[in-house]
């Protein structure tokens, strides 16, 4: 049997000026309600730095240069299909402006606030992770 093909998405650790991490309130889909990081799939074609580029401005008016990225190969999510994410950092510029169909609400939280936000897919662990490797020396 051949290997499935895995389902690709990106996502974007948004960093403010305290290094807190933006994520959105999902508008619609799986996990609507609770906040994530913000991001989607590229566009048949699409490379995957510009579909982060693109998901960013799309859904929050901003513009996203990426710097660098990580990849998670995951099952949690569907276990018939492997999913590759694509977790990038970088740099933004514009006017937060929430496209409200896709994200309710923006807020920016930092490792202290984990635990006391209702956060989608297995973003909590990735922000845990993300946040851990801040604090590592280069």
């Amino acid at each position: 049997m051949a290997e499935l093909q895995p389902k690709i998405v990106t996502r974007a650790f948004i960093q403010d000026n305290e290094g807190r991490i933006l994520l959105g309130r999902r508008a619609r889909g799986h996990g609507v309600g609770q906040f994530a990081l913000v991001g989607g799939k590229p566009d048949a074609g699409e490379s995957n730095d510009r579909a982060i580029e693109r998901e960013v401005f799309e859904e929050l008016g901003l513009k996203f240069i990426p710097v660098f990225y990580s990849a998670v190969r995951d099952t949690h999510f569907d276990s018939l299909y492997p999913w590759e994410v694509y977790y990038y950092t970088g740099e933004v510029t514009g006017n937060l402006n929430p496209k409200t169909d896709e994200i309710t609400e923006v807020i920016y939280v930092g490792q202290s606030d984990l635990d006391n936000v209702d956060i989608a897919f297995d973003h909590r662990d990735r922000l845990r992770e993300f946040f851990i490797a801040m604090k590592k020396p280069l």
